[in-house]
């Protein structure tokens, strides 16, 4: 791969250092509340467990709080994970292919990421609305909508956070990048 080079001072490299940033700070926001969805869960599972155990009576909203506390973080987690590029790989065949196949096939993933996270956005946002409003939560008597809200807002999430990986690959790290898989390469062809 031949080296390239990235004008830091362009308004282009300054937007997606600008984006990247934001992103990293939204990033930094969802993990906490995601802390504070998985501390909630588990003091709302402790006290239906002492409240059953210890007590002889249930809360009977506590089952439904845990669940929706837990499809929050699920769903946010994994959007927080995708920015990190922390989530689960299959290797299988990506280490087989030389550094710069693979900084190609690392652009051309987060690319397909942000894809689907609209796509998700779309069905998310189709489903929350439609059935969100017609029904309630039993124990709570909360309108639905306010569950499967998260379905749309995670694939925001997930295509901005993947946005962000595309700019940082192609226009932050492109040089850096470039001289390591051009390095790589070379060593690769060397070795043959």
């Amino acid at each position: 791969m031949p080296r390239i080079n990235v004008d830091k001072n362009s308004s282009l490299y300054q937007v997606a250092s600008t984006y990247h940033g934001v992103m990293d700070e939204v990033d930094t926001r969802i993990r906490q509340l995601c802390l504070v969805f998985l501390s909630l869960l588990v003091c709302v599972v402790m006290l239906n467990v002492v409240m059953r155990y210890v007590f002889s009576e249930s809360l009977l909203w506590a089952n439904e709080v845990s669940r929706y506390l837990m499809i929050w973080f699920a769903l946010l987690i994994t959007a927080s994970l995708v920015n990190t590029d922390d989530h689960l790989h299959v290797g299988l065949f990506y280490d087989r292919f030389s550094p710069s196949t693979r900084y190609g096939i690392q652009i051309a993933i987060a690319a397909l990421y942000t894809v689907l996270g609209l796509i998700w956005v779309f069905f998310g946002a189709q489903y929350a609305f439609d059935a969100g409003f017609r029904s309630t939560m039993p124990a709570l008597g909360f309108q639905m909508v306010w569950v499967y809200s998260v379905v749309p807002i995670s694939g925001a999430l997930v295509a901005l956070f993947s946005l962000s990986r595309v700019l940082r690959l192609a226009i932050l790290e492109r040089e850096s990048n470039a001289m390591i898989y051009e390095a790589s390469d070379r060593r690769e062809v060397s070795d043959d």
